[in-house]
């Protein structure tokens, strides 16, 4: 059931960044439900993204590349 809903979830994403992409306008209350739901726009890479998947891929990257065995 979670990996439908992250289906889901990136899917809408997608068609979300390929809207904006295409000029259509966003309505600032959409941007504000986003927002509240960690969801913001990227002014580099021109897409949605998620904060929070965002973090926890930051966060292994740096886990992988700081714990390893030089640094213990």
């Amino acid at each position: 059931m979670f990996d439908q809903i992250q289906v889901l979830e990136k899917e809408a994403l997608a068609r979300l960044t390929e809207s904006r992409r295409s000029g259509e306008t966003i309505e600032p209350a959409v941007e504000e439900l986003l927002s509240s739901a960690g969801i913001y726009w990227d002014t580099i890479a021109e897409e949605y993204f998620v904060m929070e998947i965002f973090q926890k891929e930051t966060f292994k990257r740096l886990a992988e590349e700081y714990a390893s065995k030089d640094y213990s």
